[in-house]
């Protein structure tokens, strides 16, 4: 009897360690979740034992019929798009202005620094005023130069937290109500679009957000324009020293843009773009090894470049999915690697979209992160 119940445990263990040794491989492989393409299964792991079945959005996996995980499932209906590659200039409108600069006012009874006083700081966006919102600069101004000399309320964001305060304005020489802070209310650069959908000419850019350059928090978004940018120069990168891509806007828009989020820019093209159409492969797709850079650094256009991904980072992060190293001689010849203005470029690998170029490495600018396409086109669909 007791031989009989020593067996009967010995087996019982045994099939508790098949069950476990499988649901670590399910959680292994299903640790990232499932994308897929509308109108396919989701991924079923090759693994003996484990299954899937789909509920409500999501995918269970069973070990031997027992549940041991579930995991979300993305769902893209975008499997095509136009490539970018082309520079392009984004004009952002601010909600609220953004402090560039603080000084003294010189008043009758010597200077005064009201900004400082009150606990103001460059970058400091300023949203509200007395408790109605800031639209634009010459609002502000006027709301300061028409205060009476009583204080007033201030809504403000610092690294994306709120926060509030009380300025008192000051009379200069002339007798008008300053604050001494210089503000804007836009901001303006060049980057490359990554990718335009088919219908409705919407698009992605950059590969990253457009932030504050000292907390990295998403400026707030008001709108914008976006416009045609002429590439007249380059400053290469070098270690320390990311370079950039110099240029200028062409002088009418030519679309609008309508989103700023961590995973780039967003909006949509009057007219269709220039540019092939390429397929899309999701993050499980993607490997380290042979890809190019698609990008534009001259008055030669759009053209593809060798590069390498040397390292996936992580396939459940927003950004900074994986590494990704220019090897085209021609490429590091006119710009040292990625530099300012190539944020957005697309990376292709086996002829499909997998991501986009966000950030240069500064101690090495033959390097940058990646982002990994299907991560942009959730804002597109």
């Amino acid at each position: 009897m007791k031989e009989k119940t020593k067996k009967l445990l010995c087996a019982l263990f045994a099939v508790v360690c098949v069950i476990l040794a499988a649901a670590s491989a399910a959680d292994a492989v299903l640790s990232d979740g499932i994308s897929v393409f509308e109108g396919e299964d989701p991924y079923t792991p090759a693994f003996s034992g484990i299954g899937t079945e789909q509920v409500d959005g999501s995918v269970i996996a069973y070990a031997f019929g027992v549940p041991v995980k579930r995991v979300s499932v993305s769902v893209y209906k975008t499997k095509k798009v136009i490539l970018g590659g082309q520079s392009f200039g984004v004009k952002l409108k601010m909600r609220g202005v953004q402090i560039v600069g603080i000084g003294v006012v010189n008043t009758p009874k010597g200077p005064a620094d009201p900004a400082s006083s009150c606990g103001l700081q460059i970058n400091d966006v300023i949203t509200e005023v007395d408790g109605k919102t800031v639209t634009g600069s010459e609002m502000f101004t006027k709301t300061v130069e028409n205060c009476g000399g009583r204080p007033v309320k201030i809504t403000y964001l610092r690294g994306g937290e709120e926060k509030t305060s009380e300025l008192l304005p000051v009379q200069d020489e002339q007798n008008v109500y300053k604050a001494g802070l210089w503000i804007k209310d836009t901001t303006a650069g060049i980057g490359t679009v990554t990718y335009t959908l088919e219908d409705g000419f919407g698009f992605g850019g950059l590969g990253h957000g457009i932030c504050d350059p000292d907390s990295s928090a998403l400026l707030p978004f008001a709108g914008g324009e976006v416009y045609e940018a002429h590439i007249t120069g380059i400053r290469p990168g070098r270690a320390g020293d990311p370079g950039e891509l110099r240029g200028y806007f062409g002088k009418e828009p030519t679309g609008e843009l309508l989103a700023n989020e961590q995973t780039g820019v967003y909006g949509r093209f009057e007219r269709r773009p220039d540019g092939k159409t390429v397929q899309i492969a999701l993050n499980d797709k993607v490997r380290e090894g042979d890809a190019k850079i698609v990008c534009t650094t001259g008055d030669d256009g759009v053209r593809e470049y060798d590069a390498q991904i040397t390292c996936i980072l992580s396939r459940k992060s927003e950004t900074k999915n994986f590494i990704v190293r220019v090897t085209d001689k021609e490429l590091l010849s006119r710009t040292g690697g990625i530099v300012q203005g190539m944020s957005g470029s697309p990376i292709l690998q086996d002829g499909k979209l997998i991501g986009a170029v966000t950030h240069v490495l500064v101690n090495d600018p033959t390097r940058g992160y990646g982002i990994f396409i299907e991560n942009m086109l959730k804002y597109s669909e």
